[in-house]
């Protein structure tokens, strides 16, 4: 039977991008509870990442992640280059970094606008991801430390790491005004989609999978009020549970996926949402 002491869902090292605020920032917070033991934090506000790091620090942790903070863009192929080079050994990744861009029809959307947004939300992320899979096929695959869990088992569920990448519900559904963004949300999708079929049968066993978020109390949906930004009002009523989704929501799907727990979820795109998609 395969029963370790002190139950980590993670172990080893961890990248997130986009982890000086909203979800990324969750997302470091919830893999540092969940036992991860190197943490990787990456944004363009190097702030947002000492206010994650500090964070982090206040939950007095028995066992606290040693913390690296690497400020800067992933839609720079120099960026990209340099961080992964600083970066030995990694077991998961989750992207989270995103940009949402101005409400505009196709017609009235500028090309500068149209690669600015690319050159984040999928460019970046697939460059991130890319690298993230060069380091990973390094790795041994690694038993599931589930609790009491027969060694046969265990080696079955084994991996060599999880990806994770933050796609969206409007990566599934469109949105008006929006479809630059929503189409480079379902770009990752299908990055996820096909490079699961690549990358998750032996020998590699490398699981990667997509996130769906709805809206989430983010600096992207809230005003300067902290409330709730009144162009986004009406969607979320759209939504059976009727209520914005918290960042640590989204979190804690992350940490399942990247988890032993998801052993045989890959290439999906798990839609959290309150609902909003089935409505």
């Amino acid at each position: 039977m395969s029963a370790p002491g002190p139950h980590k869902r993670v172990d080893g090292a961890a990248l997130v991008t986009g982890a000086g605020s909203g979800i990324g920032r969750a997302t470091a917070i919830a893999l540092s509870a969940a036992g991860i033991a190197t943490l990787y934090l990456v944004d363009i506000n190097t702030s947002g990442l000492e206010s994650t790091k500090s964070s982090i620090e206040s939950l007095k942790l028995p066992s606290p992640p040693t913390i690296h903070i690497l400020p800067g863009s992933v839609a720079s192929p120099e960026f990209v280059a340099k961080l992964f080079s600083n970066i030995p050994q990694l077991e998961y990744a989750v992207n989270c970094a995103g940009v949402m861009g101005e409400n505009k029809p196709t017609a009235e959307v500028e090309l500068e606008e149209f690669d600015g947004i690319n050159r984040v939300n999928y460019r970046g992320l697939w460059m991130c991801q890319r690298e993230e899979l060069k380091l990973m096929l390094k790795n041994q695959v690694k038993p599931h430390q589930g609790f009491a869990i027969p060694q046969d088992e265990a080696s079955i569920r084994g991996q060599r790491g999880s990806i994770v990448n933050i796609a969206s519900q409007l990566a599934i559904v469109g949105k008006t005004q929006a479809s630059i963004y929503t189409a480079t949300k379902a770009a990752v999708m299908s990055l996820t989609r096909s490079d699961a079929i690549d990358y998750s049968k032996p020998p590699h066993r490398i699981r990667i999978n997509s996130i769906c978020p709805g809206i989430i109390a983010t600096g992207m949906t809230l005003d300067g009020t902290g409330q709730v930004s009144g162009r986004l009002k009406d969607a979320i009523s759209i939504a059976p549970m009727d209520r914005i989704g918290l960042p640590s929501e989204i979190a804690d799907t992350a940490v399942w996926l990247c988890s032993g727990e998801s052993s045989f979820v890959t290439g999906q795109g798990i839609v959290v949402d309150g609902g909003y998609v089935i409505n």
